[in-house]
């Protein structure tokens, strides 16, 4: 696959981009063909895990490659329909989906699974580049905000549905570009606070501590701010409103941790926040898997002399544990070359966003990055244990149709929005 093949009718699409997404596919294809070659013994078995990621590569070089001629008029005239359709298939997956790994978010084809939710990302970054792009929509007044984030909230809440908390959670990598966008910074201070109380409500659910601690101390807070403010009326009647938010929104993260939660998803999560320790149950995916990085050292063991890798200690290492396989058998320098390879792609599309003419191929381009983004830190953190292990693929690494796909659509329609620009 060279640079020359992505020519299109102007020019050529940005080729440290374009290298960098090669590579990290190249690097992908090593690294799940080691993983799976402790059940995949025979190289000419086509249906082997690493037979299957070779013809997904294919079919996302042909998605790249269609890319690089398609009319960008066309993908913005029909963003909305996208997105409806995105809408709907995850609406539909709830009822006629099958069930994988706890979640109803895959459709199955014969041997081929399709997970909806993936292209969601894509099909919201379309419609939020259609929104603030061709409507010049600034962040003044609740009904722009509020329209901006209900695009990105509805598929989140589908997705939620499905039990994929993983992949919903990638959705509030939307905050990020809306922020660049001019998002007021009063909401994203605010949904750091929701985070913090949200972790504050687990430790104490955890630990069996009684709710009104929690309601005291807020209350206490909020009275020493009321008392020191007392010639405020406007900061009094914000301290009562963030206070009574506060409270029933700790109220929602009880009801929802104890009732919707899955045991396992409490477990996860408590293991990262270090309120238990089940090595040989939860715990052992975590365990194997700092094991593995660990035993790379400075350069690895090798390719395909991994022994955690060989003996099948890790599950799902082909998968959302791939990073485990760079670590062992690549060390500390595979490693870094792999986060110099993503942290240069990740950086170019930045630089690629700021560069656009217009506010849709802006938004595209923070999109694709800050989506990139929380999918690395999130695998790359729950791999070596500081994140709850909530099952998302590594983008361009991990095995899978669904998300390489999806990844590459995302990728390469902004990279042709920037490739057309004026």
């Amino acid at each position: 696959m060279s640079t020359n093949s992505f020519q299109g009718a102007d020019n050529r699409m940005d080729p440290i981009a374009l290298m960098a997404y090669i590579g990290l596919v190249l690097i992908g294809f090593i690294n799940i063909y080691s993983a799976s070659a402790v059940v995949d013994q025979e190289f000419f078995d086509f249906s082997t895990v690493a037979k299957k990621q070779l013809v997904f590569m294919a079919s996302a070089g042909m998605i790249a490659l269609f890319l690089s001629y398609a009319n960008v008029r066309l993908i913005d005239y029909f963003s909305f329909g996208f997105y409806a359709i995105a809408i709907a298939l995850n609406i539909a997956v709830l009822f006629v989906g099958k069930e994988v790994a706890g979640a109803k978010s895959w459709f199955g084809f014969g041997g081929l699974g399709i997970q909806p939710s993936e292209f969601a990302k894509v099909a919201t970054a379309l419609a939020l580049s259609k929104f603030l792009g061709t409507y010049g929509v600034r962040f003044k007044g609740w009904k722009n905000v509020s329209i901006s984030l209900l695009l990105f909230l509805l598929p989140m809440g589908l997705i939620l549905l499905q039990n994929d908390t993983g992949s919903a959670l990638v959705f509030l990598a939307f905050f990020f570009m809306l922020y660049r966008e001019g998002l007021p910074g009063y909401i994203l201070v605010s949904a750091i606070w929701l985070v913090f109380l949200a972790i504050v409500k687990i430790y104490l659910e955890s630990l069996g501590i009684s709710y009104w601690y929690e309601y005291g101390i807020l209350a206490g807070v909020a009275s020493l701010v009321i008392y020191f403010a007392r010639t405020n009326k406007q900061l009094i009647r914000l301290t009562v409103v963030i206070l009574s938010i506060s409270l029933l929104y700790s109220a929602a993260i009880g009801w929802f941790y104890n009732t919707v939660l899955q045991q396992y998803q409490r477990d996860r999560i408590e293991l990262v926040l270090q309120l238990k320790e089940d090595r040989l149950g939860v715990g052992f995916n975590l365990e194997q898997s700092k094991i593995a990085i660990g035993a790379g050292q400075f350069a690895g063991r090798g390719f395909m002399e991994g022994t955690q890798t060989k003996m099948g200690f890790v599950p799902e290492q082909h998968t959302d544990f791939i990073f485990c396989t760079i670590g062992e058998e690549w060390g500390l320098l595979g490693v870094l070359t792999f986060f110099i390879v993503y942290g240069s792609l990740l950086i170019r599309l930045v630089i690629l966003s700021e560069r656009q003419t217009t506010t849709s191929s802006r938004v595209m381009g923070y999109s694709a990055a800050s989506i990139l983004f929380v999918h690395f830190a999130i695998n790359i953190g729950m791999t070596i244990g500081i994140v709850p292990v909530i099952g998302i693929p590594l983008p361009f690494i991990s095995a899978g149709g669904s998300s390489l796909w999806a990844f590459t659509l995302l990728l390469f329609t902004f990279l042709r929005m920037d490739q057309k620009r004026k």
